[in-house]
């Protein structure tokens, strides 16, 4: 099912909203004197150019008649315009790179992580929401194997971490 271009601008509005307040609530919370309002308006250019890039790559998988993921054109495209121009180099044109990618990766670094992955999960849980009759009839034992999935990345994930740490010395 292709969505339309109206929908996906009006999701991607609400989504970017979100992701503002929730950019806003976690730099006031690191640090207590920046503004809500400052941190938001701030962080609006950054917003901005992860949505063309969103709507570039939406774009290129109805148009491009390769058969790959919208999410794999975005990636791509955020990464070409993201590549400083070539170290060591100086021409006009790697210049004008270092500028470009510069400027992209300066206000898309005033975007937290954290702030992105929160309506990322939680449409997620939505899909997952609408398929609730398929993870009924797989019944109880799907929880069981998710928590122990969950133990077991989230152990892992720490191991991994602790052996890092205490190779770089941070631990």
């Amino acid at each position: 099912m292709k969505i339309r271009m109206k929908e996906l601008l009006g999701i991607l509005i609400i989504a970017a909203l979100l992701i503002l307040c929730g950019n806003s609530i976690i730099a006031v919370k690191a640090d207590p004197e920046a503004g809500y309002v400052a941190t938001f308006v701030k962080s609006i250019p950054g917003m901005l150019i992860l949505m063309a890039f969103t709507v570039a790559g939406v774009l290129c998988k109805r148009y491009i008649p390769i058969k790959l993921p919208a999410a794999a054109y975005i990636v791509t495209i955020a990464c070409i315009l993201s590549i400083p121009g070539v170290p060591g180099s100086s021409s006009s044109l790697s210049n004008s790179m270092n500028t470009f990618s510069g400027t992209i990766m300066g206000y898309v670094g005033q975007i937290n992580f954290m702030s992105l992955t929160t309506p990322v999960l939680a449409y997620a849980g939505l899909s997952l929401a609408k398929d609730l009759g398929a993870l009924k009839a797989t019944g109880w034992k799907i929880a069981v194997v998710s928590i122990f999935v969950f133990i077991g990345t989230f152990i892992g994930s720490a191991l991994i971490a602790d052996v890092v740490l205490k190779l770089t010395g941070q631990v």
